[in-house]
């Protein structure tokens, strides 16, 4: 039989892929002491951009104040304790003994000065932290004043925009130069388009790693990533294709961990201007009409979780009572014969022109192209048209920007913060950077606002209880998938376990053997 067309190319484009880097030294690809993990993003460590200082973190190149368990607790990291001193500043004190990877020890003007560089390099960091002021008050304590009363901060804190850079990441002028950490890795090399190489830092504070070096390979396409698993030139890849997930997990040679993650696909409706979603009654029919069962079925061969509302449900940061969305086809019509729609010959149509939307996405996620070709054959087959285009990240940032869009299929997740602040405060505040949706509502405001300044509690569970369900029922977006956090390991490697932020690798307990 002749292998499909499609096949044949992804082969090729595979063996491209291979073998346009330089190529992997034999001996280093069999050293048990060497892990290769093949990533979908390049793992560039010589940048401040978000992107990049979530490698820093998720590598475990720099180390944050405060991190987050298995169980998204609050731990722990280069602060040993924290506590809220006023309203509006909060102590905390630092690990002593802890060095960089320079040999400088870690003390509280090095962190204040690490944070406040952060600060002044990305605005977002600043929007995050709502710092005012930043003070050593001792050789390992530190003090952080925010703008406003603001209990959010030690969660902020996990974030991996937050890790904490040595002086000498820096040159004389300021500029970033490499990152230089407390982390148990330590930068060594970098080969744009190519790998990054990190190696096992000895004077790391906390319980030292088993592997002496990691090798991150920069394997773009998704399926020359699991084809270089498959041949043994990696020994890990990360983000596999649904449709590979349960031939891997078949094969003795090689272990799939997958787990439920906070990250989420959604699609983000224009809510401004002439468009039919700024209407809120066909934002919430699109809700009712999209089937997440099948989209997740169809699009990802069942690896992933239904989303039927913002933030999946086994995070603890989540208050109950938040009423989801459910199929409910009779509801949908309903709202759309309020807004002025009517069905004719299968098609939703208003003043005689057919419901039609615009959707873009972009490729460079794995499963996002099935995802938005799922909601279009879905919308589809309830009668509304649609319109995709896929693009790059920034060619589809581009037109929503300009309001040229009707849905936008995007991919969110809630960091390492396991706090509603950052996700509600950036996405869907009125005031937002990142509101692109343009939705705007005085009331999901007033409480977003509110519930940054609250400690865990009643008041803080029926505060974000309203602003979600508020979320729900004006519906700027359509939640579509909570993401399953999918990676495969050659036999031999053992010890790995998934984080639920997904957005961190942790290889410390790593080993490989045969």
């Amino acid at each position: 039989m002749t292998p499909p067309r499609r096949l044949l190319m992804a082969a090729a484009a595979a063996v491209a892929m291979l073998t346009a880097a330089p190529a992997m030294a034999e001996d280093e690809v069999a050293r048990e002491d060497t892990l290769i993990v093949g990533t979908m993003w390049e793992s560039l460590p010589l940048s401040m951009k978000p992107r990049r200082s979530r490698f820093f973190n998720e590598s475990e190149i720099l180390d944050t104040l405060i991190k987050l368990d298995y169980d998204m607790n609050l731990v722990p990291g280069l602060a040993t304790s924290w506590e809220r001193v006023s309203p509006k500043v909060w102590r905390l004190h630092l690990r002593d003994g802890v060095v960089f990877h320079d040999g400088t020890p870690l003390t509280a003007d090095a962190v204040r000065n690490s944070l406040q560089r952060v600060v002044e390099l990305l605005p977002y960091a600043g929007d995050l932290l709502n710092i005012e002021r930043i003070e050593a008050t001792g050789p390992l304590t530190l003090e952080i004043e925010t703008t406003e009363p603001f209990a959010a901060l030690p969660n902020q804190l996990t974030d991996a925009i937050t890790v904490v850079y040595a002086p000498s990441s820096f040159d004389e002028t300021g500029a970033f130069v490499k990152p230089v950490g407390t982390g148990p890795w330590q930068f060594t090399d970098y080969v744009k388009q190519d790998r990054t190489v990190v190696d096992r830092f000895d004077g790391y504070w906390g319980e030292a790693p088993t592997l002496e070096r990691i090798v991150y390979r920069y394997i773009p396409d998704h399926n020359a990533r699991t084809l270089a698993l498959e041949a043994g030139e990696i020994d890990f890849a990360t983000n596999i294709l649904p449709a590979d997930v349960a031939r891997l997990d078949a094969d003795p040679a090689f272990t799939v961990h997958s787990e439920p993650t906070a990250g989420l696909y959604y699609g983000a409706f224009n809510t401004t201007g002439d468009t039919p979603l700024a209407d809120a009654r066909v934002r919430r029919a699109i809700n009712y009409l999209v089937d997440r069962e099948v989209l997740v079925l169809g699009a990802l061969d069942g690896v992933g979780m239904p989303a039927w509302s913002f933030f999946a449900p086994q995070f603890d940061w989540v208050p109950d009572g938040v009423a989801a969305y459910a199929v409910n086809g009779e509801k949908a019509a309903a709202l759309l014969e309020e807004a002025g729609y009517t069905k004719d010959d299968g098609t939703w149509q208003k003043d005689g022109a057919p419901l039609t939307l615009r959707i873009l996405s972009y490729s460079s996620r794995t499963e996002m192209a099935a995802i938005t070709e799922a909601l279009s054959v879905l919308l589809a087959n309830a009668g509304i048209g649609t319109e995709v285009q896929l693009f790059t990240w920034e060619g589809m940032l581009d037109l929503v920007r300009q309001g040229r869009y009707d849905i936008s299929v995007v991919f969110w997740t809630p960091e390492m913060t396991g706090h509603p602040d950052l996700h509600l405060k950036s996405q869907f505040h009125s005031k937002a950077e990142m509101n692109y949706q343009g939705w705007a509502n005085p009331r999901f405001d007033e409480l977003v606002d509110r519930g940054r300044t609250l400690d865990r509690g009643e008041d803080w569970d029926a505060t974000y209880r309203e602003a979600l369900q508020i979320l729900q029922d004006d519906a700027p977006i359509l939640p579509l998938v909570h993401k399953v956090f999918v990676v495969a390991a050659a036999s031999g490697v053992e010890g790995y376990r998934v984080h639920p932020s997904g957005f961190f690798f942790d290889f410390k307990n790593v080993s490989k053997g045969d």
